[in-house]
């Protein structure tokens, strides 16, 4: 590939950069938010209930895990392929999946809603509660019951929202989901006396709130995903849950493995070891929310990426999430060793009972895992994207259950609960090392270079002489490109024609972005060109992320009063095989294709 770099910026793609990082907050707020609303559950329990209780909604996160297993095939199946469809360019198919993401939210969570309202029974033995958890256990499943469609339908209406890039609507749902969890929980067990089962109605309520936040906006009349009956992409079901359930299948392992290891648990650390492992699922999301969070957006963009066949991007998706990503996770690394101690008087205020020391070791040994669950993350999430899902089922089993229950069932009766606790650096750093042994058995030899590490397929996007990287910052930038572009084509031997139109296209609508899109608002702006050399032609692919502006519609325009407004526009329109536009994540893209000839 031949690449230019115009401007000041020390990024390869700054404007991935830029986009990256403002996808992360929103993703770290989501999956942040339900450790802060269970650690506020945890310290109300603790502290007002009984120690015990910490242990009930420890049993519970197995019925948690399930749901959210379920609900990431839908999320997770559905970010793949409505990325697939913006990479590609079409706008209605993505609306398909919007609407078939909602459908299926909508009746999978009145059937769990069912399950766990009407059989808590059943559910208390599945969580492996004896007779003294048993009926708080039953009474938390039915609260819990009550919010399970709204938290299902409400996680998709936020993941479009990225889309739609409206972050402080998921920003306001987010805040107000938090507040009034706390508020709840004040109301509903302090004061109304309800113990367990006002906790679980504390977060069924903040999950009807975060819905009726976030659900507005699909009524304002300015949102790109509309729901529609007719428009469901029912047809897509299939393959939607064959992507979606490497995730899911992570999910389900996770509470087969928080099962097993409750058990393990109980016999070794008894009910104090129970709690404090309890607490530890609790505070420990908040700090693997970073890796949590960046892989989503890894997925995300990476889907998009995949559609476009676009490399370049897709290698400097990886070197962000592997550099800058892994910087603020070693940061939340150290910050929680550090913090280890105060994080345990949370939940447990004597710092001499067995139960605060347990769980203070356990946060300590905990952050020797976290960078290698980022770098997990990024591993699966990649695979997702790119259709290995053999990989991802593979990975997902081991990280879920096998490489840390086996450790731990083998360290238990050698060092009691501790052993435990050091299952999970062990078996993440185990997980690990699927990427690398799939990536040699794929390629079928050691991987040479970055693109066999990265899994490329043979036929994947253009070979690197044929296309051409250019991010431009200013006027002169684009002067400069378009004598760039003019070589470029002309070298790869076409006529003078074709190089001649190529370079005109580019300076016009480039030049119109700089002139109009960057010095609208005060934010720093990039454009980010590329050009390929196809058989069928020359492509040209502008991306800026200035605000929307769609200059295929203008190209049929004529102002009687000033003809010549929008004739640069006219005129590539006329010389261009086709032209399409689509704004998504925020982002202007732009697709020119030109016919040429060899000369």
């Amino acid at each position: 590939m031949t690449a230019k770099f115009f401007g000041k910026s020390s990024s390869k793609n700054p404007m991935l950069e830029r986009l990256f990082f403002k996808l992360l907050p929103v993703q770290l707020l989501i999956f942040a938010m339900n450790f802060v609303n269970t650690i506020v559950d945890g310290i109300i329990a603790g502290r007002y209930i009984s120690e015990r209780t910490v242990g009930v909604i420890g049993l519970f996160f197995a019925v948690i895990g399930i749901i959210s297993a379920i609900c990431s095939v839908v999320m997770g199946g559905g970010a793949v392929l409505s990325g697939r469809f913006i990479g590609t360019g079409e706008l209605e198919k993505t609306r398909g999946i919007f609407s078939l993401c909602i459908s299926l939210a909508v009746i999978i969570g009145l059937i769990l809603s069912g399950i766990c309202f009407f059989f808590p029974e059943e559910i208390a033995l599945f969580c492996g509660a004896d007779e003294g958890l048993k009926e708080s256990l039953m009474n938390y499943s039915r609260g819990y019951a009550m919010g399970i469609v709204p938290m299902f339908v409400a996680q998709q209406l936020g993941s479009f929202l990225q889309l739609e890039t409206q972050s402080k609507r998921n920003y306001m749902g987010v805040g107000a989901m938090i507040v009034s969890n706390i508020l709840m929980d004040i109301l509903f067990v302090t004061i109304l006396k309800l113990d367990v089962f006002g906790l679980a109605i504390a977060t069924s309520t903040c999950n009807w709130i975060y819905f009726l936040v976030l659900v507005p906006y699909y009524f304002s009349g300015k949102a790109q995903m509309k729901f529609s009956f007719s428009n469901i992409y029912w047809a897509k079901t299939l393959e939607l849950i064959k992507i979606g359930s490497p995730g899911a299948l992570l999910q389900v392992c996770l509470a087969m493995r928080d099962l097993t290891l409750n058990r393990i648990v109980l016999s070794v650390g008894g009910e104090a070891g129970l709690s404090s492992r309890a607490s530890m699922g609790m505070i420990t999301g908040l700090f693997v929310a970073i890796a949590v969070g960046g892989g989503t957006v890894i997925r995300m963009l990476a889907s998009v990426y995949v559609g476009e066949e676009d490399r370049d991007s897709i290698k400097e998706l990886i070197r962000l999430a592997l550099t800058r990503l892994m910087a603020m996770m070693i940061f939340g690394m150290v910050l929680l060793f550090l913090l280890s101690g105060a994080m345990a008087s949370i939940f447990f205020k004597d710092k001499t009972s067995e139960v605060y020391i347990i769980t203070k070791q356990q946060f300590m040994i905990y952050t020797l895992a976290m960078p290698f669950i980022l770098l997990v993350q990024i591993q699966t999430n990649y695979l997702q994207a790119s259709g290995h899902n053999i990989a991802v089922h593979i990975s997902s089993i081991m990280d879920g259950y096998v490489s840390v229950v086996v450790p731990a069932i083998i360290l238990a009766p050698l060092m009691g609960v501790l052993g435990v606790w050091w299952a999970t650096p062990i078996g993440i750093l185990i997980t690990s090392m699927v990427y690398v042994v799939y990536a040699i058995v794929w390629t079928k030899h050691v991987p040479r270079n970055v693109d066999e590490w990265l899994l490329f397929k043979p036929g994947f996007g253009v070979e690197d002489k044929d296309r051409l990287a250019i991010v431009i910052n200013s006027m002169d930038d684009v002067i400069g490109c378009s004598e760039t572009i003019q070589k470029f084509v002309s070298d790869h031997g076409y006529d003078k024609k074709t190089a001649y139109f190529s370079a005109l296209a580019l300076e016009e609508m480039a030049g119109n972005v700089v002139s109009h899109g960057f010095i609208v608002d005060k934010k720093e702006h990039d454009m980010d060109v590329r050009v390929i050399c196809k058989k069928e032609g020359v492509m040209l692919r502008i991306k800026d992320d200035c605000v929307p502006f769609d200059p295929v519609e203008r190209t049929d325009l004529l102002n009687p009063e000033d003809p010549t407004k929008n004739i640069g526009i006219r005129t590539i329109g006329k010389i261009a095989t086709d032209m399409s536009y689509q704004n998504m994540l925020g982002l202007n893209v732009l697709t020119i294709e030109i016919d040429q000839k060899a000369g």
